[in-house]
């Protein structure tokens, strides 16, 4: 059976309370045997360790978003290092710039992006990169630790922009906005792109694939995007399906083949 990897979803959020278990039984259903829940701030470390003991086919990442980045201090820090110490996580993020919202200080944000690419090194974890009207701006903080292990989320760049990503060792996560009508550009770069460096993501309950645009998003919709790449690329759908399932071993380790075993398992 062929497997995909949802590499970037929120199911510990509010808006999945009401039907969390049949979410995720519908998305193991439709081939999606893995799913990656990204823990942003210390209340979702604690919630996302409770989905992912609740759901043995689950993995969790932990970091501090850009929004949050208001909160690090060395205590946070120090915190974020236990929590990935526990063995649990197998990723640190998602962490990064966001200048759109502003929603804290952009040298606020860069100390916290910073400290934790050092911590993502020190730790031997991949990391895991949020990036909004910033593009120059995380690139020139990430260079200093190149190459780097990790992936570039909601990716939705220019060619050259992947480009710079690729140099610095990073994967890029594609989701929904790949199949809105508008993003042709982006549907061409992903045809070029090399397979090696894609993985897929929905970002859940957020970003719906054009089919349920405006909607709340779920993991199961992430085989809309395998499409749309396959389409682009003009491959079958279970090349990418498989291709992409095995970036996101390489990415995050043998606890995703185990995962993906025991999603098989619930299937």
């Amino acid at each position: 059976m062929t497997s995909i990897v949802d590499t970037h979803c929120h199911l510990d959020l509010s808006a999945f309370d009401e039907d969390r278990d049949a979410v995720i039984r519908n998305a193991i259903a439709v081939g999606v045997h893995s799913m990656v829940a990204i823990g942003f701030n210390p209340d979702r470390w604690h919630s996302t360790r409770r989905l992912c003991h609740a759901y043995p086919f689950m993995l969790r990442a932990v970091g501090v978003h850009p929004n949050d980045a208001g909160i690090w201090n060395d205590d946070v820090r120090e915190a974020l290092a236990d929590e990935c110490a526990s063995g649990d996580p197998v990723a640190i993020g998602e962490t990064g710039l966001d200048f759109f919202r502003d929603r804290a200080d952009h040298e606020a944000q860069t100390l916290a992006f910073e400290r934790q690419i050092e911590l993502s090194r020190e730790l031997s974890l991949p990391i895991i990169i949020h990036q909004r009207n910033a593009e120059a701006e995380v690139l020139e903080a990430l260079a200093p630790y190149a190459p780097i292990r990790g992936v570039m989320h909601c990716f939705t760049g220019s060619a050259s922009f992947a480009s710079a990503c690729m140099r610095l060792g990073l994967m890029l996560g594609i989701g929904g906005v790949a199949t809105f009508p508008r993003s042709e550009e982006l549907r061409s770069t992903i045809a070029r792109l090399p397979l090696r460096s894609i993985i897929v993501e929905t970002d859940a309950p957020y970003l719906a694939p054009q089919s349920q645009r405006g909607k709340r998003n779920s993991p199961a919709l992430v085989t809309e995007v395998v499409e749309v790449i396959a389409s682009s690329r003009r491959v079958l759908v279970e090349s990418i399906a498989d291709e992409t399932t095995d970036n996101a071993i390489r990415l995050f380790g043998p606890r995703m083949s185990q995962a993906l075993e025991q999603g098989h398992q619930a299937a």
